[in-house]
């Protein structure tokens, strides 16, 4: 499996390179950081529609990977985080 930073670990908010899952495939998606993530930072995980995107999953310090299993093209959001003084990032795996 490779794996690849999609949002790299910051404070700012932001917003994920496209991570495009095809039919019959699967990823791992998931946060990392450099320190203890507190329970207040939330990263969505959304899957492009044809209005706004569409919230997929939550990941959280309790919650730090979900396994995607239906095609689509999906994003990770982080909003600023910097009152938590860590940086966050996101990874798929393939």
């Amino acid at each position: 499996m490779t794996q690849t930073t999609v949002l790299a670990a910051a404070q700012t908010a932001a917003t994920s390179s496209d991570l495009v899952v095809a039919a019959g495939s699967t990823a791992a998606v998931g946060i990392f950081a450099t320190g203890n993530v507190p329970p207040e930072v939330i990263i969505d995980l959304c899957i492009d529609s044809p209005g706004s995107d569409n919230l997929v999953a939550k990941l959280t310090a309790q919650n730090p990977v979900v396994v995607i299993n239906a095609p689509g093209t999906y994003r990770a959001y982080r909003r600023d985080i910097s009152a938590h003084a860590v940086n966050v990032g996101v990874y798929s795996e393939t």
